[in-house]
């Protein structure tokens, strides 16, 4: 119920930039001391900034950092992590691959046969050719900051895909918010493509345990995390491989 609430108030803040207490009570049916109790809430994790009597976008959740940069942070657990999701693909399988710097490592590791990889990365491209992997590139408008293909046309062709492995990144990972990101045209794809694959994996270091950003993509049952190791967090909410081998799938 609370998640289906802060999903809602994020959707009123997006469309509006600033909501009012009143209003949100009006459109979502709550009461006042509940939605008092949520903003304050999503103040603390940065999601939206209170005022008195309501509340407006965090305009800082939604700088994505460049691709140059996320590829050079946290290099030893996104190979681990690669390593680990790469192993995952089975031969003749189609695949999704979602944009993002781990995904991209992902690939010097995969050693399945006959498969095919459908992408928006841009990064992704040259070093799927590099290695005689089957590849599709999704079409649509470039997003520079994390050299991915988003958009109308980009969703449109995605919907005609069904996938046997889906792996995606996320920029935050929250027991109440599930998994999240910066960009809504991202968002979309990312969930599309969860929604039309058999299994969905989200590959990440683990630094994005307990953060949200403000756009949800995907409940926390939705897909299985592949991950270096797990902080403070309720695993019993969580399907996961660790790069060490330990695993826990059902939920």
């Amino acid at each position: 119920m609370k998640q289906a609430r802060w999903n809602d108030i994020m959707r009123l803040a997006r469309e509006n930039g600033t909501i009012t207490v009143s209003k949100i009570c009006s459109q979502l049916g709550a009461s006042e001391a509940t939605i008092r109790r949520d903003l304050q809430e999503m103040d603390d994790l940065h999601l939206l900034t209170r005022f008195h009597g309501g509340a407006k976008l965090n305009e800082s959740q939604y700088i994505e950092p460049a691709m140059v940069i996320k590829a050079e942070t946290q290099k030893e657990q996104k190979k681990q992590v690669a390593y680990c999701a790469a192993k995952q693909i089975q031969d003749n399988q189609m695949v999704y691959l979602d944009a993002g710097s781990t995904t991209c490592e992902m690939i010097k590791y995969i050693s399945a046969k006959n498969i095919t990889v459908v992408t928006p990365g841009i990064p992704q491209l040259s070093i799927l050719g590099q290695r005689g992997i089957n590849t599709i590139v999704l079409g649509g408008s470039l997003y520079w900051s994390t050299e991915a293909i988003t958009g109308k046309q980009a969703l449109a062709q995605l919907s005609e895909f069904y996938f046997d492995t889906a792996f995606l990144g996320t920029n935050g990972i929250h027991e109440q918010f599930g998994f999240s990101t910066s960009n809504e045209l991202e968002a979309e794809t990312k969930a599309m493509a969860i929604r039309n694959s058999k299994t969905a994996y989200i590959v990440t270091d683990s630094t994005k345990f307990n953060l949200l950003r403000p756009i949800q993509f995907a409940h926390l049952d939705e897909a299985i995390i592949i991950t270096d190791t797990i902080p403070s967090f309720d695993c019993s909410k969580i399907r996961y491989l660790l790069a060490n081998g330990e695993k826990k799938l059902e939920l």
